[in-house]
């Protein structure tokens, strides 16, 4: 049962912020090894969970800013055997991503500018945010997430309104640091996660698993 917001929203707030503090002291080889190990187990775990669908299937992938789970390898190496949505943020609303999700194609490094936020952003035209509907995974940005498939973002909501688009019983997969994994209290508006992937652990949550 989602906590109410009035009584969710102070202890997200606490644990945003020991995230973001935890993220910004990890030194930058730290970083980097670990997206190395993580990419690693994505990647298993996108080939296991598409089986046969190889270069048919569409895999939907966020563009990581610093800090965050690195996505930059990773996105150019699904590129190589499938198509990859991305999220693009050039509408804003007063400096600010815009609050309605929206996609495009992945076209490689080159066709990226730095975005709002420090977000990388596509140059290529928007899809609209009902294309999420043809992915056959989404990897999503988190702060933390927990083996009940509880999930916090950074508080903007976009991940949680892009969600609602895709198709039922798509896999979602967060991407999270090993000292990330925590059950947190949950808001009405928020979409639970399927798989957490840390750069030691592939976890398939309780949601996933209840809806065997």
């Amino acid at each position: 049962m989602p906590s109410r917001p009035d009584a969710a929203s102070p202890v997200r707030d606490r644990i945003r912020a020991e995230i973001r503090r935890q993220r910004a002291a990890r030194p930058t080889e730290q970083q980097l090894a670990d997206d190395r190990l993580r990419d690693t187990r994505v990647l298993a775990l996108v080939s296991e969970l598409l089986g046969d669908q190889g270069r048919d299937a569409i895999v939907a992938c966020y563009l990581s800013r610093s800090g965050e789970p690195g996505t930059a390898d990773l996105v150019a190496a699904l590129a190589d055997t499938h198509r990859v949505l991305v999220p693009k943020l050039t509408t804003y609303d007063r400096g600010r991503p815009r609050r309605e999700p929206d996609w495009t194609w992945f076209e490689g490094p080159d066709h990226l500018v730095e975005g709002v936020l420090g977000i990388p952003d596509p140059v290529g035209p928007g899809l609209g945010s009902r294309v999420l509907g043809e992915a056959k995974i989404v990897i999503a940005a988190a702060l933390c997430a927990g083996g009940d498939g509880s999930r916090m973002g950074t508080g903007g909501g976009w991940f949680d309104r892009a969600l609602v688009h895709r198709r039922a019983g798509v896999p979602v997969i967060a991407l999270l640091n090993d000292d990330e994994i925590r059950t947190v209290p949950q808001e009405p508006h928020d979409q639970p996660v399927d798989w957490l992937v840390t750069p030691t652990r592939t976890i398939r949550t309780s949601v996933a698993r209840a809806a065997d």
